[in-house]
Parts: C-alpha cells; sequence; structure tokens
C-alpha cells in the first residue's frame, strides 16, 4: 500500500507536466513543414563512409627534421630517408692532437647532433602514445585502419631514430675517449 502511494506520487507531477506542455499532432506537422519549407532552396551534402575513407589524415604531430649543412660540422647532415650509404665516422686521430678550439667545436657538434636525436626519439615516442590512445578510443574499423597504418609508420621512424641517436651517443663517446686518452701525459702508463 505504501508503495502504491509513494509511486502515485511521483507519476502525478510527471503525468501533469506531461499534460502542460503536450503538443498535438497538428502542431508537430505544422512545424516541421515550415522547417522544410526553410530549407527548401538550400544545397544538401550527403557524406558517405567511400568519402570518409578517401580523406587523406594529417599527422597529430609534425616533427620537422632540422637540416645542418655538411661544411659546418664536417659530417653528413642528418637523413630525412633511410640513408643508403654509412654516415662518416669521427675524425680518426692525427699524428699531432687537435687544437683545443677544433676539439671543443666537434665535441660541442657532436654533443647537440646526440641531444637532437634524443628529442626526436621523444617526440616520436609521444606521438606513438598519442596514436595508441586514439586507437584504443575508435569504435570505428574503418578509422582504425588508418590509425594503426600512422601507428606502423611511426614505430619504423622510432626505430630507425632509436638507432641514430645510439651511433650520435657513441660517437661522442668515443671521440672524447680519444681525446682523454691523446691528453693524458707520456709518463703516464696506459
Amino acid at each position: 500500500m505504501r508503495a502504491t502511494r509513494r509511486f502515485s506520487l511521483f507519476l502525478l507531477p510527471v503525468f501533469l507536466s506531461s499534460l502542460l506542455f503536450s503538443q498535438t499532432l497538428a502542431e508537430i506537422a505544422q512545424k516541421e513543414r515550415e522547417r522544410r519549407a526553410s530549407l527548401k532552396g538550400k544545397k544538401v551534402v550527403v557524406v558517405t563512409n567511400a568519402d570518409l575513407a578517401k580523406i587523406k589524415k594529417k599527422p597529430a604531430l609534425e616533427i620537422p627534421l632540422a637540416e645542418v649543412p655538411p661544411e659546418t660540422t664536417g659530417q653528413e647532415a642528418p637523413a630525412t630517408t633511410p640513408p643508403e650509404a654509412p654516415q662518416s665516422e669521427v675524425p680518426a686521430p692525427a699524428a699531432e692532437p687537435l687544437p683545443e678550439s677544433a676539439v671543443q667545436a666537434t665535441s660541442r657538434d657532436l654533443q647537440t647532433r646526440w641531444e637532437k636525436a634524443k628529442e626526436y626519439v621523444e617526440l616520436l615516442t609521444l606521438k606513438m602514445s598519442a596514436l595508441w590512445q586514439e586507437f584504443y578510443a575508435l569504435n570505428n574499423m574503418t578509422t582504425r585502419d588508418a590509425i594503426q597504418q600512422s601507428i606502423s609508420e611511426t614505430f619504423i621512424k622510432l626505430e630507425k631514430a632509436q638507432e641514430e641517436e645510439v651511433k650520435a651517443r657513441q660517437e661522442l663517446e668515443t671521440f672524447l675517449g680519444r681525446q682523454k686518452r691523446e691528453s693524458t701525459p707520456s709518463i703516464w702508463i696506459r
């Protein structure tokens, strides 16, 4: 008994409000005719799934590669495409040690190259995370296919960037180690 009383107390305001705000079928039909009349002269664009599949999406994150002229560092510029020949190594030690300014310049160049490679790896890792997040957030399979393609392309770029970062770090370490060995006095036992 108590439940039916509560139910009726709940239903009474809902019923009364529906009577106050109700529209007749004639009013609804009249509004629809007016709406259609206002849209009569306008051009309609229909977008289908096939149209959406043809659209080439831009990447969420674009990372410009810094082009360094080869003559400024004495090495090849960072490759934007896969390198076909191995990059030049650190110059072989000469018979006499390099001047201090040349050592600092070469060390600085190798350090900046390594830092740029590290930054590129971090940006690609961030892009991969964003793509995976976007992939798992979508329900439409056609857009997931496009995102999977972007993920695979970014993964390939990330692997190459990680290899370049390791190369740059090793070149810097070998150069610094070579300079350290050359700068030690000859009286020291090696």
